[in-house]
């Protein structure tokens, strides 16, 4: 076989191995990307009508009396 055709077969074998798209590592990237995105959680805040309705809940929960603060204006 002629030197020019081994060329050419070795010249097309690396041309469409360098095209050549691997869907499974695009997925995957696209999975891990989704992934990494910071999401932002805002906390549920509940109003209590009075400082010791908001002790009361707390130690229900079983938290410390210390977790409540009065409301900001």
């Amino acid at each position: 076989m002629p030197l020019f055709f081994i060329i050419a077969i070795g010249a097309g074998a690396f041309t469409l191995g360098a095209t050549a798209v691997d869907v499974t590592s695009d997925v995957n990237a696209q999975k891990r990307d989704e992934s990494a995105q910071v999401r932002q959680v805002q906390p549920q805040q509940q109003g209590y009508t009075s400082m010791a309705e908001c002790q009361a809940a707390a130690a229900a929960q079983g938290l410390s009396a210390n977790v409540c603060q009065p409301a900001k204006s």
